[in-house]
């Protein structure tokens, strides 16, 4: 198993610029209120309104800087314009101790309710990671059945994860395709196992049992609960064709979701160089050769294109490359040991 660096508990900013812009627009429309209406001892509890807000998107870092932000902003207006603030009960000493205990609840509004979105999160990181473990057996349970595409998921969740980080996409949607890679044959459990293993060609109505594990396997991962719901797309849709003049059923073009787009290379490469019943497995070149011209018409562009730039990566050491039976065992261990390097 590949090991993967730490995530951080809460996403980056730029990868929650919507939720980032509706904490900064919270913010902004409570400053002007505060600022134009003459209930300025009231408005300032609406302060609680972004912190919150960035404590449950962002954490406790950025709840306690929006919390500082907002304590700043209310000290200058109350520097620019005492007057507003006080009432026919108040003095300038009851005035600065009741913003003080404000300040102060407004802190620890934002660190409580940020540290416990932090643990939240944290908490669905260990599930998720849990979740791993048990997809990684269930796909191992599966390449039990089949000698001949052991390993296999492994090493297409392997290529589909480096594809994914090449083509620049977000952290959950990688995990997505990961997981995804690894369950994607999981429908054929319920298949024959002398169906899966069979040398001849299949007959139409194999063909179409054989064809029915995206929905079988799809249906398999939904029933594995929510959390692993970004996976179903991909379980679902990894065999459709990219082009729209395919024949074959399902979507195509950018309907197809961007992980299943990233699996159907990845597998139709390690299908193509891996030893079958009734054919000797291709030389990664060839491989790339077929993929190349399946390319706008079986695969997107623009995952090939992320294809070809990771195997370019890989493949820098040819004499790894050399017999037909090390081949799938060698892209796995460069994979590994390309991810660990950070390639």
């Amino acid at each position: 198993m590949v090991t993967k660096p730490e995530e951080k508990p809460i996403k980056s900013l730029s990868d929650r610029w919507f939720e980032l812009l509706l904490v900064t627009v919270v913010l902004a429309v409570t400053l002007v209120a505060h600022h134009l209406l003459n209930v300025a001892p009231v408005i300032v509890h609406f302060f609680y309104l972004p912190v919150i807000i960035a404590a449950y998107y962002f954490g406790r870092n950025l709840a306690c800087l929006t919390a500082l932000f907002s304590v700043l902003s209310v000290a200058i207006f109350v520097l620019s314009d005492p007057d507003r603030y006080m009432t026919s009960v108040s003095t300038p000493m009851v005035l600065t101790l009741t913003l003080c205990v404000w300040a102060g609840f407004l802190g620890l509004n934002a660190l409580l309710v940020g540290t416990l979105c932090d643990q939240r999160v944290a908490q669905m990181r260990e599930l998720r990671q849990a979740h791993m473990g048990i997809i990684e057996i269930l796909s191992k349970y599966l390449q039990a059945a089949d000698q001949y595409t052991k390993s296999h998921s492994m090493r297409v969740a392997d290529l589909s994860e480096a594809i994914g980080t090449e083509m620049g996409l977000k952290p959950l949607d990688i995990e997505n395709i990961r997981v995804g890679a690894l369950l994607h044959d999981i429908g054929k459990v319920e298949i024959s196992t002398r169906l899966i293993q069979k040398a001849a060609g299949l007959d139409e109505s194999e063909r179409m049992e054989m064809d029915s594990h995206t929905v079988r396997g799809a249906e398999l991962v939904r029933s594995l609960g929510s959390i692993l719901e970004g996976a179903v797309p991909v379980v679902l849709h990894h065999h459709d064709h990219y082009s729209e003049s395919s024949k074959t059923e399902g979507c195509h073009g950018n309907d197809i979701p961007i992980g299943a787009r990233v699996v159907a290379v990845a597998d139709a490469y390690d299908a193509i160089v891996t030893d079958r019943p009734y054919r000797r497995g291709r030389t990664p070149q060839e491989a790339r050769k077929i993929i190349r011209e399946a390319s706008a018409t079986q695969f997107d562009p623009d995952v090939v294109t992320a294809f070809e730039r990771v195997m370019d990566k890989l493949q820098d050491e040819p004499e790894l490359l050399g017999s037909q039976t090390d081949q799938a065992t060698s892209i796995d261990k460069k994979l590994t040991s390309a991810k660990l390097m950070g390639v």
